[in-house]
């Protein structure tokens, strides 16, 4: 009997291995025994180990005629342990003088199941030395005690007791397999700070080599063993996701550095990676929600729509869809005080990442870290605005149009600017993205080379108000008396609306057209009202460009400035028809709700807006002007057909809402999650029974 046995796997080490022993007799306390298990050298080990056995009987010897590998070693040296604790070392490692006694003094003052000794040293064979800093992290959570197992001592009775073995068979991943079950059912660690072990790295070490497929199938056998084990015990949720998280992070950087040249290892690690998710996925999820767009808005009513519609619409969804839970994000500090005042805000918790701390003498502010985030804490992160606030593993974001690209002569430098920024500090290859159109996912593929086309999903969004036909004739009269429309120029009118003063919006021509129209066909009771803001300088737009002709029809062109949000529907619901003639759209909000009001369309027929119109408006070449002067004369001078078109729409309309939007993006936020979003990758790479390992030698090199 004693008090610590040591046990020493030795095969082919004959340069490192007196060193090793060395390390060992000369230890300050000396109630320990050495069992060294040769397996199977075909070098002088075997002789060193018996000339030191003579020399001092606490070397123990047990030999195997063939090579049986690490596990079986150590599995056997457990075995034939007779101390108190054990502990293990690696043939071509050392250790200080004093590392037994520190660890053996710690044991006796401590019921830890597991001693650990202080951070390991990584000796290199050019002479550096680099601490491998685990200590602190083990600290916060014994999980995290999965490498490093040779500089700790564990209560031999707890070892056997749980059958903690090393598993057979593996040329990966053995060591981690035993230090994580070990931590799992360990009662606790606890640590000897002076405790020094020195781990050799060396070339031509097992893990400096390539990786052929014998490592791959033993890195998936790995993963397999160790999640397994951590779902049957039912370690606690939050240690889980801390645990699991660290098991994802290592397949992916596996798959990143082992797997890279050969595709068929990397699909093996991909269906690894996909298996894996399904395997420890549980509700709720819990997302990130990032509310910078909300924030920024305030309570100022003129920046509460275009994307912080989106973002709040989608929030709105969210908060009832108990599959998740969701926590607003900002990366630094915001006036929010206003997110206790709305409905739909109050309910959720906001966590801020960065904080801005005001620094002496006028010097600018720092940003200071909350020690309370830890974005590992979340399972997802979904950015409703087209720039990101932070990095995750799963990353979701909402993607809106390329425009400033693809129409690069319509735009400012600085906005051009502007958005690339955006989008190059966002998107890569791990990004999922959801685009608002079909047309829009074709954009960003034709643009951005980072994005994934499979990450890439079409989710289109829906009016951010609830509009219907309401043709209250009281209603527009006061509304008409609001906006001040003169009585002269009251009566059927034709509705725009949008931003009045932009290029791309047509504005200009769709006035024209409209113009030649009543010209064309002497019409004196027919109006064009045109809602949005930048009228005053289209209409000063107008007088040069048209001259006479614009004094002589001014009358008939309405311009109704920013119309609030409450009496859009009115506008929409008593216009004989709504002529939207934009050059380029990345969806086409204003046609949606027109139709949503009961209202005949005239639509451009480019980019996203056939797809939100459908066969549910009259299309048409947006700088064809016999083309515009006839559809309106269609609507015009038959009802039949705007009556048509309104039921089109109407009907239409039905296929867009928010519950869709929502339904979309949390379902495939889900089959993410969950590794169910399979990419068909069908890897050659079989498991225990099947036959067909592909034998292609090496793939790549790594590092240990």
């Amino acid at each position: 009997m004693c008090e610590i046995s040591i046990i020493i796997p030795v095969y082919n080490a004959q340069d490192y291995l007196k060193r090793c022993l060395n390390s060992v007799l000369n230890q300050k306390f000396k109630d320990f025994e050495a069992i060294c298990i040769n397996d199977g050298s075909t070098d002088s080990s075997f002789e060193i180990l018996r000339e030191y056995s003579k020399k001092d009987s606490r070397i123990k010897v047990i030999g195997f005629n063939q090579n049986q590998g690490a596990s079986i070693a150590r599995n056997t040296g457990i075995k034939e342990a007779r101390g108190k604790y054990l502990g293990f070392m690696d043939c071509d490692d050392y250790i200080e003088d004093d590392f037994l006694s520190e660890l053996y003094s710690k044991a006796l003052n401590s019921d830890a199941d597991i001693i650990k000794g202080a951070d390991m040293k990584l000796c290199y064979i050019d002479g550096k030395i680099e601490l491998d800093r685990q200590n602190e992290k083990i600290k916060q959570n014994k999980l995290n005690f999965w490498s490093q197992y040779t500089t700790a001592i564990y209560k031999t009775d707890f070892i056997r007791l749980n059958n903690i073995d090393f598993p057979k068979g593996l040329t990966v991943g053995e060591d981690p397999v035993f230090a994580t079950k070990a931590a799992i059912l360990s009662n606790k660690i606890d640590f000897a700070p002076k405790a020094q072990y020195y781990y050799m790295r060396r070339e031509d070490s097992l893990n400096s080599r390539f990786w052929d497929e014998e490592k791959i199938k033993s890195y998936i056998k790995y993963i397999d063993i160790i999640t397994d084990f951590a779902l049957e015990h039912n370690i606690t949720k939050k240690t889980n996701r801390e645990f699991f998280e660290r098991i994802s992070n290592d397949i992916l950087k596996t798959r990143e550095h082992k797997a890279r040249y050969n595709k068929n290892f990397y699909n093996a690690l991909s269906n690894l990676y996909k298996r894996y998710n399904r395997k420890i996925f549980n509700y709720p999820i819990k997302l990130l929600f990032d509310a910078s767009v909300l924030a920024r808005a305030g309570s100022d009513l003129n920046e509460r729509r275009g994307i912080f519609m989106v973002a709040y619409n989608l929030l709105k969804n969210f908060k009832n869809d108990k599959r998740f839970e969701v926590t607003l994000y900002l990366k630094n500090c915001f006036d929010i005080s206003h997110f206790k005042k709305d409905a739909v805000l109050k309910d959720f918790d906001c966590l801020i990442e960065y904080f801005a701390v005001k620094g002496l003498y006028n010097e600018k502010p720092r940003l200071l870290s909350n020690p309370k985030f830890n974005k590992n804490d979340y399972d997802a992160y979904f950015s409703p605005a087209p720039y990101s606030g932070l990095e995750h593993k799963f990353s979701f974001h909402t993607f809106y149009d390329v425009i400033p690209l693809l129409k690069f002569d319509w735009f400012a430098i600085p906005e051009k600017k502007a958005f690339w920024n955006y989008y190059i500090d966002t998107i890569n290859e791990n990004i999922y993205g959801f685009c608002i159109s079909q047309d829009c996912k074709k954009g960003f593929l034709r643009f951005f080379d980072a994005v994934d086309e499979k990450k890439l999903f079409v989710a289109p969004i829906a009016s951010s108000n609830n509009f219907s036909p309401d043709k209250d004739k009281n209603k527009i009269n006061k509304i008409l008396d609001k906006y001040n429309v003169p009585v002269s120029s009251r009566g059927n009118y034709v509705f725009y609306l949008g931003s009045v003063s932009d290029p791309r919006k047509n504005v200009f021509f769709n006035i024209q057209c409209f113009i030649k129209f009543i010209q064309k066909y002497n019409i004196k009771d027919l109006y064009f009202y045109y809602g949005g803001l930048g009228d005053s300088e289209l209409c000063e737009y107008l007088k040069v460009n048209l001259g006479k002709t614009y004094y002589d029809y001014e009358k008939y062109l309405v311009p109704l400035g920013y119309i609030e949000d409450e009496d859009v529907n009115i506008f929409y619901s008593n216009s004989m028809f709504f002529s939207f003639l934009s050059l380029y759209e990345g969806f086409g909000m204003p046609p949606l709700e027109a139709m949503m009001a009961g209202t005949p369309v005239i639509c451009a027929n480019n980019s996203a807006l056939v797809e939100v119109v459908g066969d549910a408006a009259l299309l048409v070449d947006a700088q064809d002007e016999d083309e515009v002067i006839q559809a309106f004369s269609e609507f015009y001078f038959n009802p039949c057909k705007k009556e048509e078109y309104i039921k089109r729409g109407l009907e239409r309309a039905k296929m867009f809402s928010w519950e869709k939007t929502h339904k979309i993006i949390a379902n495939k936020m889900i089959e993410v999650l969950s590794g169910k979003d399979d990419i068909n990758a069908k890897s050659k790479i079989s498991d225990d029974n099947g036959n067909n390992w592909a034998r292609r030698g090496v793939s790549c090199k790594i590092s240990s």
